[in-house]
């Protein structure tokens, strides 16, 4: 005598109701991420609906302080607000130098991939360059006899703030621009401003 005996197996024990309700499950949780990773652009941009521009700047710790402190107060011919906690920050070695000088290629392509999150997260609409004095990147760039004479040492910064914003204008046409050179006091302080690139004043 043959007995059969009929074994359920674990793997398919889901009913065909309950294997349908969780499939219409995913289905809406997929859609809803959808929707959501379509929005997150959008959404981006409305919240940075206040903010105005990008600070490009150097890594050197003198200037951390003074640049901030120009960035948070109105400043003629560059912001006629103070722009704290209205401005997004890039800061490398050389501000604008570090962008462009041939000693430093490869480094650009974080910076204009930064530059373009900002302007789809914050809305931003300029980008304000500033590169200062006695900058030891530059020496790095073009050597230590430019460093070491102030007026060699103006023109290459302008010369790259230039070619910055010829990039930029390639890149990004409808950002504003504008780029500034803080160099030292008698005291060593740094709080002489010199405009090397004028643009809009941002308001």
């Amino acid at each position: 005598m043959r007995i059969t005996q009929t074994v359920a197996c674990s793997c398919h024990a889901v009913a065909p109701r309950q294997h349908e309700l969780q499939r219409r499950g995913f289905l809406r949780l997929a859609a809803a991420a959808g929707v959501g990773v379509a929005l997150a652009p959008v959404a981006g941009r409305a919240q940075g609906k206040e903010y105005r521009s990008m600070l490009l700047s150097c890594v050197d710790p003198r200037t951390q302080t003074p640049i901030a402190a120009w960035m948070n107060a109105p400043a003629a011919g560059s912001h006629a607000i103070g722009l704290d906690g209205k401005y997004s920050q890039f800061t490398v070695a050389g501000a604008a130098v570090g962008i462009v000088a041939p000693a430093f290629a490869g480094w650009e392509a974080t910076f204009w991939d930064n530059i373009g999150a900002s302007i789809q997260l914050h809305g931003i609409t300029a980008l304000i360059a500033v590169d200062h004095g006695n900058c030891g990147a530059l020496g790095i760039a073009y050597g230590q006899r430019v460093l070491d004479d102030p007026k060699l040492e103006l023109a290459a910064h302008l010369a790259d703030a230039k070619k910055l914003k010829e990039e930029l204008a390639f890149r990004h046409p409808d950002l504003d621009y504008q780029a500034w050179f803080v160099d030292r006091d008698s005291n060593g302080r740094f709080n002489q401003w010199k405009t090397l690139v004028a643009g809009p004043e941002i308001s």
